[in-house]
This record gives structure tokens, C-alpha cells and sequence, in this order.
């Protein structure tokens, strides 16, 4: 778990111009979070993706974050309503399907909004014709958009509604020294959840530096043993996963003058060499924040971005921690 933490720091530490890359993704994950879930039976499994990715386009398309492990979903049903044989040659296979989609608090089993829409499919087999017919859901559909909406509402008003229960537990998770958990259920509040998110906001402020000085001290003691070994290249690695925000970074200067001084003229090269694309990340991240605040950006929002960098990489690593045991069964919500 240590190493994870090492690797996501190095993405949104030391390694900032990626958030640049990611502005897109990260304005997106400050919206209402839906991930898009399947749990009910009938459904071909070579149909299973396509459902899931057209959810999430439908999360994107009306304005929430689609994201993994959140509370909140976005599940469906699929029912055959007909299935038939055409009379041409080759013969195909045509479906219609009612397709349901529910929006809803996953943990709870509480359903916000639902909507069913048609979908009819041809194809050489039935497999094929079902994935025709789901890829025929459009979805802007006004009725999907709605239901959307609907459960945008109620999201909203649960965040409000329990506030100081999701960061006193956030708090509780990073006294633990689970930082992505605490981080996740920081920064997955909205901020249309206005007075909420400022509070998560300045939480998350904490809880990144504290997660970032655990990170710190962690890469210190693996540089500080493998130079009692004269291991200079292990020493290295350690010290580029040193991130810039921690407290421990003028010790980590100090053990790199002090090992550049004491290597041969070969070593040192390299040395200087792994050294400097260290640096000329820092340099870049330093960059990206100035511009930031140069362009009014808080120094709040600005580490906020950080955490919510590190937490995307380790959804891209599909490292983030389990998603959440959903009490979603068959049709209904209970």
C-alpha cells in the first residue's frame, strides 16, 4: 500500500504538468458522480460493455462525472419484448428490447428516477443483434435526460443532508492512513452542494498534506537505506518519489547533495542526469501553480486539482480501493 501511495504522488506531485492533460477529466469529476453498475441476470455477457459504456456516456452527456465506486449509480434492465427470424438471405436476427434505466443511491438501494426506452437491433446472430439494438439508445433521449436530472436532485439533497457525517468519516479514514479513501469521499462532493464542498474543500487541504508528508517520510527512509548500502540508483528512485508538497523535502535536497558529492565522475553523471528530470518536473508543477494562481485560482483549489489528479491515476491503474457492496437486486432497488 505504501508503494501505491508513492506512485500516486509521483503523478500529481512531482509529476504536475499531467494534471494540465487531465483539466478536462478533473473539471468533470467536480459534477454529480455516477458509476455505472450491472448487476442483474439475462443480460449477455458480450452485451455487458456495451451497456456499462453507454451509461457512462449517458452520465457525461447530461452532465454528471461517470466515474468508478461511487454511492451513486446508474444500472439498467433489459427485457426481450420480441425476438425474430427475418426472411431474407441471409436470414437475421431482429430484437426489440425495453431497456430500463434507474438512477439511485447503490449502498442504500434507494431508487431516485427511472425510464424505460425501446430498442430495436438486427444482426447475423442474436448476440449481435442485442448489441445493435443497445447501440441504438440515444443517449440525449429527452425521457433518459430527465431521469438524469431527477437523480442529479436527489443526489444533491442527500450531500446536503448529511454533510458532516461524510467528512467526520473522512476524517476518521485518514487518521487510519487511508488517504485515497478519505480523499475519494472528499472530493467526490460536488460543488453545486455549495457550502459542503467549501467544507470538504478545507479538509481535503489537510488530508492531502498529511497524505503527501506519509508519502514524504516513506521515500526518505527507502533513500536513506539504500545509500547506507551505496546503492546510488535505488537511492535515486527513491528520492524522484519525494514529493515536492512534503514536509521532508529540504532533507531530501540535503541526502542529494550529500550522495552527489561522494559518487566518481561516471556515477555522477548519471546521477545528475536522474537528478535533473526530478527537478525539471518541480519546475513544471511550479509553473502550472503559479499560472493557476496568476489566473485566480485558490491555493485550496489548486492542491484540491493534486488529489483529484492522484485519484485518477489510480482509477487509470484500477488501484483505487474496492467499490462499495451495491444493494442492487434484479429490477428494484429494495
Amino acid at each position: 500500500m505504501k508503494r501505491f501511495f508513492l506512485i500516486l504522488l509521483i503523478a500529481a506531485g512531482t509529476t504536475l504538468p499531467l494534471i494540465a492533460e487531465e483539466e478536462e477529466k478533473l473539471a468533470d469529476e467536480q459534477r454529480v458522480a455516477l458509476t455505472a453498475v450491472i448487476e442483474s441476470d439475462g443480460i449477455p455477457a458480450t452485451a455487458q460493455k456495451q451497456l456499462i459504456n453507454k451509461m457512462n456516456q449517458i452520465a457525461a452527456k447530461n452532465g454528471c462525472a461517470a466515474t468508478a465506486n461511487s454511492r451513486f449509480v446508474i444500472t439498467c434492465t433489459v427485457d426481450e419484448l420480441t425476438k425474430d427470424i427475418t426472411a431474407t438471405v441471409p436470414a437475421m436476427h431482429a430484437y426489440t428490447l425495453g431497456v430500463t434505466f434507474f438512477v439511485g443511491d447503490g449502498v442504500e438501494g434507494r431508487l431516485f428516477s427511472s425510464t424505460t426506452v425501446e430498442a430495436k437491433g438486427v444482426g447475423q446472430t442474436p448476440d449481435k443483434a442485442y448489441i445493435s439494438a443497445l447501440k441504438s439508445v440515444k443517449v440525449g433521449d429527452p425521457a433518459i435526460k430527465a431521469m438524469v436530472d431527477k437523480g442529479k436532485q436527489e443526489i444533491v439533497a442527500y450531500y446536503n443532508a448529511n454533510c458532516e457525517l461524510i467528512i467526520a468519516e473522512a476524517k476518521a479514514m485518514a487518521a487510519r492512513h487511508e488517504f485515497t479513501e478519505a480523499l475519494a469521499a472528499l472530493t467526490g462532493i460536488p460543488n453545486v452542494c455549495a457550502e459542503c464542498y467549501q467544507k470538504a474543500l478545507d479538509e481535503s487541504v489537510t488530508t492531502y498534506q498529511a497524505w503527501s508528508d506519509d508519502v514524504c517520510n516513506t521515500a526518505m527512509q527507502k533513500a536513506k537505506s539504500a545509500w547506507a548500502s551505496r546503492d546510488a540508483k535505488a537511492a535515486s528512485e527513491a528520492l524522484a518519489e519525494v514529493p515536492t508538497d512534503g514536509a521532508c523535502n529540504d532533507q531530501a535536497k540535503a541526502l542529494q547533495n550529500e550522495i552527489a558529492a561522494k559518487l566518481d565522475a561516471k556515477a555522477r553523471q548519471e546521477w545528475d542526469f536522474k537528478m535533473q528530470q526530478y527537478e525539471d518536473r518541480v519546475a513544471a508543477q511550479q509553473a502550472k501553480r503559479e499560472e493557476q494562481k496568476n489566473n485566480g485560482v485558490s491555493q485550496q483549489e489548486i492542491i484540491r486539482t493534486a488529489a483529484v489528479a492522484a485519484l485518477s491515476t489510480a482509477q487509470s491503474a484500477q488501484a483505487l480501493p474496492a467499490a462499495p457492496k451495491y444493494q442492487i437486486k434484479g429490477k428494484w432497488f429494495k
